[in-house]
């Protein structure tokens, strides 16, 4: 038999889990084939993608409105495949607000609807439970605690583990050796270099008088952003992965991107600004004390936070320098971010999770 997935990723880290996930699935499946959307990593893995990823890569309430018109016609697109009804799985990785609209869908024809990487209801509230419930079949988490959480609805759930885990460079010792770069992350999508390269100026020349090398570490396909035109060519980077695992510290956006820096070894302070509109609209509803993931994992606010309003350049480097003076605070961090380690599952989330779904749908047969 073979098998068919739509599968949808719409930012780049899903699109690097779905990758991960795919190459397992065809291990199972050796004749499955993909369609729906993704970027670079998916592409490679035999997808075939309906929509450009990188006009699906938006974050923010007010953002997402502003590209209604577009993420409506993706939409529009995808129902219409589905509703062809020939395909075994849908399978959305994160990006809730698109995929429970196409897991609805799938639902409705009768195609089996897995969730990978689950809704952060546990940071937005329970009201939303009923809404996945009613576009899910199985949800595949990634945090031990989603688990529980999501059975309290009477959602099927499996915990897989991380798949960041299946990256061997996220599981080798950390390295002791650390240089004096100092890694900057301003994101990963050109809506937030647009709001936080402005900040990264300033905090290079003052990392600069304390005899440090800052480096500004942006994604490849982002290099020709309008707002790295202000930086010189080596204070610019494409490896942050790299750039982290050998940096004394960092300032890091919020998202993913923090937990990739824990994993890594490196201490840090996080940040992050929005649209004025999205940030009272997330602040009305986030129902946590903290944002970062390895503070959430953790518990306990182990890496400072810097959000909106706070997040300014003199503020962001004064911070990072107080880190750079505690040596008890930096030791606190890199203990905490070995515990994170233990908390993710292992290596192999992503063969965890293919055969979650081979032994889910032979299951329905």
């Amino acid at each position: 038999m073979n098998y068919s997935f739509f599968i949808v990723a719409g930012d780049p880290s899903g699109d690097a889990h779905a990758a991960l996930l795919m190459k397992e699935l065809k291990i199972i499946f050796p004749d499955a084939l993909f369609t729906g959307i993704g970027g670079p990593y998916m592409l490679a893995e035999g997808l075939n993608s309906l929509v450009h990823f990188d006009s699906m890569n938006i974050v923010g309430f007010w953002e997402v409105i502003k590209h209604y018109p577009f993420l409506k016609k993706a939409l529009n697109l995808c129902e219409k495949e589905i509703s062809k009804g020939r395909y075994d799985a849908f399978i959305g990785i994160d990006y809730p607000g698109f995929n429970m609209r196409l897991g609805a869908s799938a639902k409705q024809k009768g195609i089996p609807s897995i969730c990978y990487i689950a809704p952060q209801l546990w940071a937005w509230g329970s009201n939303r439970a009923q809404q996945v419930k009613k576009s899910t079949d199985l949800i595949m988490t990634v945090f031990p605690f989603e688990h529980s959480y999501f059975s309290n609805f009477d959602i099927e759930t499996a915990f897989v583990g991380h798949p960041i885990l299946d990256n061997p460079l996220f599981i080798h010792e950390f390295s002791e050796n650390r240089d004096k770069t100092i890694c900057l992350m301003p994101g990963s999508r050109s809506q937030e270099l647009y709001k936080h390269l402005p900040l990264m100026r300033p905090i290079i020349e003052e990392c600069k008088k304390r005899d440090l090398k800052p480096l500004l570490c942006v994604p490849e396909r982002l290099i020709d952003h309008p707002g790295l035109k202000q930086f010189s060519q080596d204070e610019i980077v494409t490896n942050a992965r790299q750039c982290m695992r050998t940096a004394k510290a960092g300032i890091v956006k919020i998202g993913t991107s923090t937990l990739e820096a824990a994993l890594l070894g490196m201490p840090f302070i996080s940040y992050y600004k929005t649209s004025y509109i999205s940030y009272l609209i997330a602040k009305s509803k986030i129902h946590l004390t903290s944002i970062s993931l390895p503070n959430i994992l953790l518990e306990k606010n182990l890496i400072p936070e810097l959000i909106q309003s706070d997040a300014q350049a003199e503020s962001l480097h004064t911070s990072l320098f107080s880190l750079l003076d505690d040596p008890i605070a930096i030791q606190n961090q890199v203990q905490g971010f070995h515990k994170i380690r233990t908390l993710l599952g292992g290596p192999g989330a992503s063969k965890r999770a293919a055969l979650t779904i081979e032994h889910y749908l032979k299951n329905r047969i």
